[in-house]
């Protein structure tokens, strides 16, 4: 057993540093034969760089969103994240169509909205991945705005062309005959607050590192189980006071009332059913019939006159 033990040492003494070798190898000529903008891109989102801002874009938060929906009647709104590599990427064309869309389209809102800063936005719209393009648009004056997330490739010419009439190709969210709602509305601002109350809780009450929408499921289950005890033992409570209120005679001393399937012992001897109290008749005390009385003292006179 020991020699065998001895060669696996030395076996892995030897091919473990060829192995890492060749690893790290690899790993350093897929780096080098991918592009330089999208290796930039990858170590911007390692290390969490912000994104760069662009003069057209419309940096978002809570109170600029309705401030922005109640003065455009188009907006677009690109969802991202500074740990995001793709959003890295594609920052500088997203600037480019804001640039151009300012131009072409002067009356349309293009803004961007950081999902790890304005939880109340992600959550209305259920951002889920990145970047996310979503096109808001209201038909009319006083209609609830139409919520589309952008099909169009990310590129200046396509998304240019989708507000140009390629939005007609999406359907907004929750349809057309049921916009009331929508991530613009109640339904929205519902998610909203739910949003927002989940990141609290998670930051004032999660010390497990525990992700924020599975934390506050596990609360939940938590406050749903003691919601059960609690009302458990408040309506034992109150059944037990209740009884002790209707089986408690008052100060004339009336007959207490009577409960399912119980006899009334509280009554006379001679108006109640059994000759001791709370207990039932049984077959001892109870009335016989004349007919069986009869019936009876006839077998027994029968039985007598056979012996004779």
């Amino acid at each position: 057993m020991k020699p065998l033990v001895f060669l696996a040492t030395a076996a892995l003494a030897v091919l473990g540093p060829m192995f890492l070798t060749t690893a790290a190898s690899a790993a350093e000529e897929i780096e080098s034969n991918v592009h330089p903008d999208e290796l930039e891109a990858k170590i911007a989102a390692r290390e969490k760089r912000p994104i760069p801002k662009s003069a057209y874009v419309t940096e978002l938060d809570r109170p600029a969103y309705f401030d922005v929906l109640s003065k455009h009647d188009e907006m677009v709104i690109e969802f991202y994240a500074n740990w995001c590599m793709a959003c890295h990427g594609l920052s500088p064309e997203y600037a480019r169509f804001a640039e151009a869309a300012h131009k072409k389209y002067p009356n349309v809102a293009i803004t961007r909205s950081d999902i790890t800063k304005v939880e109340y936005l992600s959550s209305s719209f259920m951002v889920d991945i990145l970047p996310q393009l979503v096109y808001i648009r209201r038909p009319g004056p006083g209609i609830t705005p139409e919520v589309r997330y952008i099909s169009a490739n990310f590129s200046t010419s396509e998304l240019l062309d989708y507000l140009g009439g390629g939005w007609t190709m999406d359907k907004p969210s929750g349809g057309y005959t049921s916009v009331w709602c929508t991530p613009t509305n109640l339904c929205g601002h519902m998610g909203g607050l739910l949003g927002e109350s989940v990141i609290w809780v998670d930051q004032h009450f999660n010390p497990f590192n525990i992700p924020p929408w599975a934390f506050m499921a596990i609360l939940v289950s938590v406050v749903y189980l003691l919601g059960q005890v609690a009302v458990g033992l408040i309506s034992s409570y109150v059944r037990t006071r209740y009884r002790q209120n209707l089986y408690k005679k008052d100060s004339e001393g009336a007959p207490r009332p009577v409960g399912f399937n119980e006899y009334r012992s509280d009554l006379p001897a001679e108006k109640s059913d059994s000759t001791q109290p709370g207990t039932p008749p049984s077959s001892s005390t109870s009335a016989k019939s004349p007919k069986h009385n009869g019936s009876a003292s006839k077998r027994t006179k029968a039985k007598k006159a056979n012996k004779k």
